[in-house]
């Protein structure tokens, strides 16, 4: 989470954000519905990116692995616009892998 900057952080959530900021034009309740989970499903992921960052050096550790879940979720949501022509490449960059039999672990 360190090599991520502030300012990829905040290119990337308005990217996404601009993508589903739409949510109160569409018709259908069932694609409202959609949107607005899109929606809470981004604002978790931003809301632990943003804890672990302001997180004091002593309990940073326990959250840098919910920080980096998150950012990877959040990224993985970016991707569905990844042919937009705005999409920020340079943020949109994963932080690790995780380990598939210990997730709460990076890989090694």
């Amino acid at each position: 989470m360190d090599r991520i900057t502030e300012e990829q952080i905040g290119r990337l959530v308005k990217f996404v954000y601009a993508r589903i900021s739409g949510a109160d034009s569409l018709r259908e309740e069932e694609a409202r519905r959609t949107t607005t989970a899109l929606r809470l499903t981004v604002d978790k992921q931003v809301a632990a990116v943003r804890y672990y960052r302001a997180s004091p050096p002593e309990s940073a550790a326990v959250s840098e692995v919910h920080a980096t879940a998150s950012w990877n979720l959040l990224v993985a949501i970016a991707q569905i616009w990844r042919d937009h022509s705005e999409f920020p490449i340079d943020s949109a960059i994963e932080t690790f892998e995780f380990d598939a039999e210990n997730p709460l672990m990076p890989a090694s």
